[in-house]
């Protein structure tokens, strides 16, 4: 995989101790693009706002290919800031000697450096592990986890209101886009190194240099910048940071949760081939005087860059002295200017088609070198994962769909194609359809392919196969550069022989699968459920894959079809009425109990006529929020869909129960359970909310069971 980088760095030819010919190509900069032998002592200036390097090695009669790459962490010395890239060869004997190149650049007090690496986390981690100063909430489940304790419901309550629901709410809104960061009221340390220069930066180079001209021109510049590197810890969190709003007892029970969170449960994993932009960031108004973090403050992108294959990240970024006049408008009172005015950064991962697929807290006050590990929950992030297996075609989003993986082991698919999942790092899901964005990872094994085409087949409706003709974009390093919004792979008109028939010119795909440079090269294709099964239809589709070579012939072994059942209609439902007794009251009912603990019946329906509900419910609150645990007393009681069940059967909501009208509507009657009473005492008169909730048994292979109903029914309840 190429290493990226940013700015002006010299390229110097290291070492080599390899057999076979070695290489490394410059691409994307402003100057230095080229090949250049892997000759030690060899070096090239190069320089750009974006920009890869790339090592390849050839053995004898054959073609070029990229090496396994690494980095390793920049140290400074005599004015300069040096890191290596350690590549291995095919000789495949993984001592990562083979060609080592090493970039340098002299230090400035307007250049700051970032590093460090990148995992995955998952498992039970109620908090991020990489932030040992703050709790960060950063997940749905999380978030979950956390209201459920009492004390940390409160806490949050105070600092992120928004965040506690008053009543069961709407569905679920989906990953937290801004984590939600609690502060613990313990100065954070940034360790690092600060830069002093005798100048801003150096001066460019007017021309391309040549071997003896580019130590020439470093030592010049390090003469002119006169540049050291001191060590320094700063203060890296806001003075306040929401903590001014929280009590020592809040911050005490903070601590002891703290304490006993068992952060070394947490699964982690290397998070190779991981795209990331970094941004800085000014705090708001609200913020700077010490509230909470909200994410709402101004941005600015400072540029992208690609963790290797064990994770690790190197970045570059300048700030002008215009930027740090405007870092000292970032400081709130009672804040030290000298630390304030160093910037405050957000990394974000970068998925396909250049969305974001999560983003950090910030990283406050960064020093001119810093290392940052990040931790990212591995549901929000998806790194190359490798080929292997008994198939062609993989996985559909995080669910492994090779034939060894489909024996109900962990998984398995019926007929029609509706999906059980229990493999690890994948929505567990029952007898699910499938909807939304369907990632389609495959692997071809085979060098000599080039494109290849995905047709779909409509149970129902298509007489013949249909080719699948939606645009698709990877992440290409060599492409990177300011706004760039991915390299597109197809669709591409081409000359192909399908199924070894008369060529015709048919919608295909660049293969780019064995080329690290392009990041998650197993994906071949973002599937559009709707366009393939409209909501009013659902059913099952045939996806077929077929690669082709460069004369647009098929290779044998690579094609591959999967059957997957869609459905794109969410369940519905509603709340018709509530009555007690004979007593049926419509919109503003109030009540007057009868007896304090009187059964209240709910008619009401949920409804999907594929079977995909995965549960219904009927839950109630009182006044602001406070939940009225109930039993069931009569009627229909709400359901969960059986797991496992093989074969599948439906579960249609309330119109398959037998009670249901010929509207679906049946009816369920609750009563406080325990013996409790739907008053507290003394008081006699309340405010109710009936809220039915359901959820479809669905997933798009990297999430499941979205909220498809939601119905809540107000009525007053009162006792004379």
């Amino acid at each position: 995989m190429a290493i990226t980088l940013q700015g002006a760095w010299t390229v110097t030819v290291k070492s080599k101790s390899a057999a076979f010919a070695q290489r490394f190509v410059v691409s994307g900069a402003s100057n230095g693009n080229g090949t250049y032998d892997g000759v030690a002592g060899n070096a090239v200036f190069v320089n750009g706002p974006q920009w890869s390097v790339n090592i390849q090695s050839q053995a004898p009669s054959q073609p070029w290919i990229d090496s396994a790459q690494r980095i390793t962490f920049p140290t400074v010395s005599g004015g300069l800031l040096r890191f290596d890239i350690l590549s291995d060869d095919t000789g495949g004997d993984k001592d990562f000697n083979d060609l080592v190149l090493t970039c340098s650049m002299p230090v400035s007090a307007s250049d700051f450096v970032i590093y460090g690496n990148v995992k995955t986390y998952a498992g039970p981690c109620i908090f991020n592990p990489c932030y040992p100063w703050y709790l960060v909430i950063e997940t749905v489940a999380q978030l979950r986890d956390a209201l459920a304790n009492d004390r940390l419901r409160a806490i949050i309550k105070t600092l992120y209101p928004e965040r506690v629901p008053r009543r069961p709410g709407p569905p679920d809104p989906g990953p937290l886009d801004t984590p939600l960061v609690i502060p613990m009221g313990t100065p954070i340390e940034n360790q690092g190194l600060v830069f002093r220069s005798a100048a801003a930066k150096a001066k460019l180079p007017e021309a391309e240099l040549k071997k003896a001209e580019v130590q020439k021109y470093n030592e010049a510049a390090v003469t002119r910048l006169k540049g050291t590197a001191h060590p320094v810890t700063f203060d890296g969190s806001p003075v306040a940071a929401g903590s001014a709003l929280l009590s020592k007892a809040d911050m005490l029970d903070i601590a002891k949760l703290r304490d006993r969170i068992p952060f070394f449960f947490c699964d982690v994993e290397p998070a190779a081939g991981l795209l990331l932009n970094f941004q800085e960031y000014d705090r708001t108004a609200t913020e700077k005087t010490g509230g909470p973090y909200t994410g709402t403050g101004s941005r600015e992108n400072l540029g992208l860059a690609a963790t290797d294959e064990l994770g690790n990240y190197i970045f570059r970024f300048g700030r002008s002295l215009s930027d740090l006049a405007d870092e000292a408008l970032d400081v709130g009172p009672g804040e030290t200017l000298a630390t304030q005015i160093f910037p405050d950064v957000i990394v974000q991962a970068i998925g396909t088609g250049m969305a974001v697929d999560y983003e950090t807290a910030p990283y406050y006050n960064i020093p001119n070198l810093m290392r940052i590990d990040l931790c990212i929950p591995y549901g929000r992030v998806h790194p190359n994962q490798g080929c292997s297996g008994d198939r062609v075609i993989q996985r559909i989003g995080d669910i492994i769909v090779l034939n060894s993986a489909l024996s109900n082991s962990p998984n398995s698919m019926d007929a029609d194609g509706r999906i059980t999942c229990r493999n690890v790092n994948a929505p567990v899901v029952d007898c699910a359809a499938w909807r939304g964005g369907l990632r389609l990872y495959a692997c071809f094994g085979k060098p000599q392919v080039t494109s290849y085409t995905v047709r779909y087949f409509r149970a129902g409706i298509d007489t013949d196969w249909q080719f699948v003709d939606e645009t698709f974009r990877l992440n290409h390093i060599p492409d990177f550069a300011p706004g760039y919004g991915g390299t597109l792979v197809g669709s591409t008109p081409r000359s192909v022989h399908v199924d070894g028939g008369t060529a015709a010119m048919r919608p295909t795909y660049d293969n780019h699968e064995g080329d690290s440079n392009w990041i998650e090269n197993d994906l071949k294709l973002i599937l559009s459920s709707g366009t393939y099964r409209p909501v009013d239809n659902p059913g099952s589709v045939d996806f077929k894959i077929q690669a082709y070579d460069s004369a647009g012939n098929p290779v044998a072994g690579t094609d591959d079809t999967i059957r997957l059942y869609i459905d794109n209609r969410p369940a519905t439902g509603d709340i018709d009425s509530i009555s007690m007794g004979a007593t049926s009251l419509g919109d503003c009912g109030l009540f007057d109990l009868s007896s304090p603990n009187v059964p209240l019946t709910v008619r009401y329906r949920v409804q999907d006529p594929e079977g995909f509900v995965e549960d219904w419910a009927l839950s109630v609150t009182r006044g602001n929020n406070v939940s009225v645990p109930v039993v069931v007393t009569g009627g229909v009681v709400p359901k969960t869909y059986p797991s496992p069940s093989s074969p599948c059967i439906p579960l249609t909501g309330t119109m398959g129960e037998v009670t249901a009208d010929p509207d679906g509507y049946v009816t369920t009657s609750l009563q406080p359970s325990g013996g409790a009473n739907w008053l507290p005492d003394g008081v006699n008169f309340c405010a109710f909310a009936f809220t039915l909730t359901a959820d479809d048994r669905v997933t798009d292979g990297r999430t499941a069971y979205p909220r498809a109903v939601f119905w809540q029914d107000l009525i007053g309840l009162a006792s004379s």
